[in-house]
């Protein structure tokens, strides 16, 4: 049986992922910071799913703890076939005024430095296999610019350029790598905002809605088997079509 690990995956995005694969046969390994949180998760997904799976406690900043975490997932599972940095620092609220060195520190080192060396050692695994699949989860702000989002911005266009680079890279040992490029994404923040707030925010997408949890799980899922064997080095953009707008989405009709 195949395995996945996925990062920051006790709710929300993470944990929609880890069901979508445990449900399709797939052992789970997932990660937090809080290592209760992991391990509940991980026996919610045993009990649903009758698969094997497994919680660590993971610290992003910590290289010797990535790479702990990472052996024990080899010993524990004797295999990984997949991996999904999904954890990220958001930083929300930081622009190019009010960004401290410390605090531009600290989202980088779990965003970029962080995920680097999950990839490091998830593709050690992989390459001794001679196969394996990487899914970065990334963001569309990448593309553009939103305020008060300027260092997680950068850090998702380095992820971008990263997943370019390990494709190119890990190719010859049967490794494939691709990015996940998403728009908003409905996780329990969205359930604690006013309605008239998230009925504006959908109004924006050509869509009219935002990605659930499991729509961003269907295009891990495609990315990481064999749905999609020839593939590597790719954006697979999940965002309700807000990219091609040149101009704020309007319906028509609207001034």
């Amino acid at each position: 049986m195949k395995t996945i690990f996925i990062t920051g995956a006790t709710e929300n995005t993470g944990y929609a992922i880890a069901r979508h694969f445990a449900k399709n046969h797939f052992n789970v390994a997932i990660s937090s910071r809080v290592r209760e949180k992991a391990e509940a998760a991980a026996r919610k997904i045993e009990e649903d799913f009758g698969v094997q799976a497994r919680g660590y406690e993971l610290d992003l900043t910590d290289t010797d703890n990535i790479s702990d975490v990472f052996s024990r997932i080899k010993k524990d599972f004797g295999t990984l076939d997949v991996f999904v940095p999904n954890s990220a620092h958001l930083g929300v609220g930081y622009g190019i005024f009010n960004t401290t060195p410390e605090i531009f520190d600290e989202i980088t080192r779990v965003n970029e430095r962080g995920t680097f060396f999950c990839c490091q050692n998830a593709a050690k695994i992989m390459k001794e296999q001679r196969s394996g699949n990487i899914v970065i989860m990334g963001s569309i702000q990448y593309t553009g610019a939103v305020r008060g989002r300027t260092v997680y911005s950068m850090t998702k266009g380095a992820l971008a350029s990263l997943t370019r680079n390990l494709a190119y890279e890990l190719a010859e040992y049967n490794i494939r790598v691709n990015y996940i490029v998403a728009g908003a994404i409905h996780t329990n923040r969205w359930d604690n905002s006013p309605d008239d707030v998230v009925m504006k925010r959908r109004s924006q997408y050509p869509l009219g809605r935002e990605a659930s949890g499991e729509d961003i799980a269907n295009a891990v899922y495609y990315l990481a088997t064999d749905l999609s064997s020839n593939i590597t080095g790719i954006d697979l953009v999940i965002d309700a079509g807000l990219s091609v707008c040149l101009l704020p989405y309007k319906k028509a009709g609207e001034e």
